[in-house]
């Protein structure tokens, strides 16, 4: 290897991809602002949910009661009514996602330390909103019966779990879902920028130039392999500012971080340079990157939890780059975990990169 053609070609790769504003815009783009737009757009946590209220009782508990329940960010009281019927029209219209109807009695029976329901409608048509809606309402119900339990006996006999939640205390999904955010944008970066610089060179003709020049298969491979990673693992940076302004704390080492990133975006310009041995235009470099990259996504964890997944495909998800990324985002920031803890998941993305390297290495020194 000619350590001068080797340089040479990797100043030529950067000043490529700096000089290009569309690269530079994508790299800017995906790793700042979609970091932060997506986290707020797409965050699993439902807030502000609109609670109708029917209140046949209206006594102190009654009033207690409304009050739990749209005190905290969960419920807004978005109407009250005096029927059922006069309610429907605010579900089917979207003005209300849940119902809660309070029966007559109902303090008196909450005084008495007697069983008391109470009546519960929830708009299915988002399952989602509607699930958590309901289990908010359960959640809270339960809380309110409990105190006034507790309050009316004067005494705290039983088993009272003393519940400490570690690494995320407010339960919120939002760090979770902007270090995915991170993850997946180094990943995409690292996946096409190498595809499509490749893919380039071959629609401009410059492919067929560099071959009658003394620059070998292994050293333009690295000239296409290096200054992808490099430039991802830069543009990292500045999400860690992102991150800070979305409040997710970084609790482990950035030098780790950073050999981490590099040892998971290896795997990723892998997928890249694969891609670009078997594509010939640039829509189609496009195109197969995005088709590898949907199923990994699915695959990572980000999207539905691995543990809900069926069986063999838990099992599929281990191949998955993205997942072992994730895991070590979250690892880190969240909870200060350094290689004594994350060496599993370095092992696997070994496992993953090396392969795939061999593989993308083989194909395009088979063309070349």
């Amino acid at each position: 290897m000619n350590p001068g053609r080797l340089f040479g070609l990797l100043g030529k790769e950067f000043a490529q991809m700096l000089r290009d504003p569309v690269v530079l815009f994508l790299v800017v783009w995906l790793t700042t602002v979609e970091i932060a737009m997506c986290t707020l757009a797409v965050g699993m946590d439902v807030k502000n949910l609109k609670l109708g209220l029917i209140d046949h009782d209206r006594s102190a508990a009654s009033r207690a009661l409304t009050e739990d329940l749209t005190s905290a960010d969960s419920f807004i009281l978005a109407g009250l009514f005096t029927s059922e019927r006069q309610a429907e029209s605010g579900l089917k219209t979207g003005k209300l996602d849940a119902l809660v109807e309070i029966p007559p009695g109902f303090g008196a029976r909450v005084a008495s330390g007697r069983q008391v329901s109470v009546g519960v409608v929830v708009d299915g048509s988002n399952a989602d909103v509607a699930s958590r809606a309901r289990a908010y309402i359960i959640e809270m119900t339960a809380r309110f019966a409990q105190a006034r339990l507790m309050g009316s006996m004067r005494m705290t006999a039983g088993v009272q779990p003393a519940v400490r939640v570690w690494y995320n205390p407010n339960l919120t999904n939002t760090r979770f879902e902007a270090l995915a955010m991170l993850a997946q944008a180094g990943f995409m970066l690292a996946v096409i920028l190498p595809a499509a610089g490749m893919v380039r060179e071959k629609q401009n003709g410059t492919l067929e130039q560099i071959r009658v020049t003394p620059i070998r298969a292994h050293e333009l491979f690295l000239g296409k392999v290096l200054p992808p990673v490099t430039v991802t693992l830069g543009s990292l940076l500045p999400s860690l500012l992102v991150l800070r302004l979305l409040h997710v704390p970084m609790n482990g080492s950035v030098t780790t971080f950073l050999g981490l990133e590099a040892l998971f975006l290896m795997s990723a310009v892998s997928i890249g340079m694969f891609v670009a041995s078997v594509t010939n235009t640039l829509q189609q470099a496009l195109l197969t990157s995005f088709f590898s990259l949907f199923p990994l996504l699915f695959l990572s964890g980000s999207v539905s939890p691995i543990e809900s997944m069926p069986r063999w495909l838990q099992i599929a998800s281990e191949a998955s780059p993205l997942r072992h990324g994730i895991a070590i985002v979250t690892g880190l920031f969240l909870k200060g975990a350094g290689m004594g803890e994350l060496w599993p998941h370095a092992l696997a993305l070994a496992l993953i990169g090396a392969p795939l390297f061999t593989a993308s290495w083989l194909l395009f020194r088979r063309q070349w």
